[in-house]
């Protein structure tokens, strides 16, 4: 049985511990061997197989080493050159995304390839290219390692000859070239191959498309993605994250694309050691348990840590780059709060108020001034059209469908609607003022005054929220605030960022429209607003100045 037959087959009997993306890169390899039109060369995947084993590896604990890849390796390799169309002979395969943690020896693992892409495929003339975000990043991770094995199959250069940015081999007049990210010099191009590295880091896909247009006159054009995980979710490399996925799952179809992606599921912890060889096919091998077992601890340690670590030991997207107030802290102090339970108790309540067809998110906030707790319930509302119409229409469909939101009718914020919840709660628990942005609110503002409620402009400069924003953040590292267990309001607080100003002041900040906080701007104008009005007593008649 060769190597990648066995993954398969342990996959599927959950001998390897695997996220649902590999189980459905296999299932989608199984589909494949029942297809009339596809046919599987075992003979080619075995010849690529044996010409890697040729290659010494020439450093580490491997060094002097044929490089013998790994079952899970293997895979890739049947996947990239074992189907072909029965009509041409030709690869089905044309686009790889391979997505795995940092330490996984993905660059070793590609450059093996290309060095058979160069001299033992066929291609006439193959110019395989190289590229990073930069020249330097491209020579240091993939050329460099690709001249050392080169030189272990020709070591005094007879037929593969190295220059400073590139490799020659002289039989078939191929040749392997590190490119500028300067896409204006890329002009002249005719590659077969190319291969980015670190996809995450790239801005814009202008370097991609480049090269992708340089294939134009190859009959079998080849472009392999390697990358880890990052927290731009607005970058070319998430939309090709989820067009993976889309692929995998059969939502979109395209044959010639194959991705192997390896990360953790949406329900695991992520600390829990017995699933990071989700996110690590090689663990143990070329990276151990012990190691990121102790960049997980310096991760609970030290938040700041805790992006890097999620992003590059176990390869899970994040919203920013910085963390505000970890994820766990978060979940730790939440649970499922009834406002009914509250029923009685003076609220101050936050409003953040989209404008036209977003989410709004409304936080009534109690104090147990016996008990020193500060509890937080907030309510999200957003226009049914939403679910079809919306950018995030997937997301909050399923938050719709785990009950995290309220939809409204129509295809615009209702705002009467809030106007009603909140005369409901008002007579449920007595609000002692709603704060709110006065932006765009002035109809909305007069028609809750004239209802009876207590309309109280909140300022949204950083000087103003920057007191109840420490506060909040002080607050909950005490264990002084308990958050409805609402999974809408965990993804606001992992999208915080912070921009102080000259004076260090600071309030919850987004890096893009996707990455929703305003359930936490209606926390923390709740928890302000208690800051600056005279408090009463849950009698709501008596005022304490």
């Amino acid at each position: 049985m060769t190597g990648y037959e066995q993954y398969i087959n342990d996959v599927e009997s959950n001998n390897i511990i695997a996220c649902e993306f590999i189980k459905l890169a296999v299932q989608r390899f199984r589909t494949f061997q029942s297809r009339s039109d596809i046919y599987f060369d075992s003979e080619k995947v075995a010849e690529v197989i044996q010409f890697v084993g040729l290659i010494k590896h020439f450093k580490g604990e491997s060094a002097g080493k044929n490089f013998k890849l790994e079952n899970w390796q293997e895979f890739i390799v049947a996947n990239i050159f074992g189907w072909k169309y029965k009509h041409n002979n030709q690869r089905v395969t044309k686009n790889v995304f391979l997505f795995m943690a940092r330490k996984s020896g993905k660059s070793a693992f590609v450059t093996a390839l290309s060095l058979y892409l160069l001299i033992a495929e066929g291609e006439a003339s193959p110019e395989i290219i190289l590229a990073a975000n930069s020249r330097e990043q491209a020579k240091d991770t993939l050329l460099n390692t690709t001249v050392e094995f080169s030189k272990v199959l020709d070591s005094n250069e007879k037929y593969i000859k190295n220059y400073r940015n590139e490799i020659k081999f002289k039989s078939n007049k191929g040749k392997i070239k590190v490119v500028s990210a300067d896409t204006s010099k890329l002009d002249g191009l005719n590659t077969s191959t190319f291969i980015i590295d670190e996809y995450h880091e790239s801005k814009d896909n202008k370097m991609y498309s480049v090269l992708k247009s340089s294939q134009g006159n190859r009959q079998q054009p080849l472009s392999i993605i390697i990358t880890t995980a990052g927290f731009n979710l607005q970058s070319p490399c998430y939309e090709m994250f989820t067009t993976a996925i889309d692929i995998l799952r059969n939502t979109k179809q395209d044959d010639s694309f194959f991705s192997a992606i390896y990360t953790l599921d949406e329900n695991d912890n992520w600390d829990d050691e017995r699933v990071w060889i989700k996110s690590n096919p090689n663990l143990n091998i070329t990276v151990s348990t012990d190691y990121i077992k102790g960049e997980v601890l310096s991760a609970k340690n030290n938040s700041s840590n805790e992006v890097g670590v999620k992003t590059k030991n176990l390869n899970l997207w994040c919203s920013s780059n910085e963390v505000w107030l970890t994820h766990d802290t978060i979940v730790k102090n939440s649970k499922k709060l009834d406002i009914k339970d509250f029923a009685g108790q003076v609220c101050y309540c936050g409003v953040d108020l989209s404008c036209v067809s977003d989410l709004t998110a409304v936080s009534f906030m109690f104090f147990d001034e016996k008990n020193d707790k500060y509890s937080f319930i907030t309510k999200y509302y957003l226009p049914q059209s939403a679910l079809t119409e919306h950018q995030q229409k997937e997301y909050y469909k399923k938050m719709h469908y785990q009950k995290q939101i309220t939809m409204t009718n129509g295809n615009v914020v209702d705002y009467n609607y809030i106007k009603e919840d909140l005369l409901k709660i008002n007579e449920l628990c007595p609000i002692a003022g709603i704060f709110y942005d006065t932006y765009n609110a002035t109809s909305w503002a007069i028609d809750c005054t004239d209802a009876g409620l207590n309309l109280i402009p909140f300022s949204q400069s950083k000087a103003n929220f920057n007191r109840p924003t420490k506060e909040l953040e002080r607050l909950i590292r005490s264990d002084k605030v308990v958050i409805d267990n609402n999974l809408l309001t965990q993804f606001c607080f992992d999208n915080v960022v912070f921009h102080p100003d000259n004076h260090d002041n600071v309030k919850p900040e987004k890096t893009c429209n996707k990455n929703k906080i305003d359930g936490i701007i209606s926390m923390v104008s709740a928890l302000g607003g208690f800051f600056t009005i005279p408090k009463v007593d849950n009698d709501f008649d008596l005022f304490v100045i």
